[in-house]
């Protein structure tokens, strides 16, 4: 299974798991860009957790109150923004609460592309709607 999160391989790792591979943690506070770019995102950091390939992928969150979200995530450090602890960062589709201090579990689906550096922020905003275009046809 290590070798299949390593290579972005979800479906494999799904398979031998018997359901996706998923990071359970709380919401904390970003640097709060997203939401400048309409993009606001849950950040979950990942101590402890076997790292699957960085990058973005298409995912269902599952809420603390049960519900289950879709959406597309960045799984790493940020080459344009980088940081040092790599972060789950989740945009919730057609979601607009409140989540930080919850527990939440949010499931990688599939893998979309690895993490890329932009030259601008205009071009990383199209890339996202990219990644979201490509994350929901996966979800629907």
């Amino acid at each position: 299974m290590r070798e299949a999160l390593k290579a972005g391989d979800m479906a494999r790792a799904t398979a031998i798991l018997g359901r996706p591979f998923a990071i359970e943690g709380e919401v904390i506070h970003g640097d709060k860009r997203g939401r400048t770019i309409g993009v606001p995102t849950a950040n979950i950091a990942m101590p402890g957790y076997m790292r699957p390939a960085y990058g973005v992928y298409a995912t269902r969150t599952r809420l603390a109150d049960g519900r289950v979200v879709k959406g597309v995530a960045n799984l790493g450090i940020r080459p344009m923004y980088e940081i040092e602890d790599p972060l789950v960062e989740v945009w919730l589709f057609d979601f607009d609460e409140s989540l930080y201090g919850q527990v939440v579990e949010t499931e990688l689906v599939a893998f979309l592309r690895g993490e890329m550096k932009f030259d601008c922020l205009d071009a990383l905003k199209v890339q996202i709607e990219d990644d979201a275009a490509k994350a929901r046809a996966i979800l629907a």
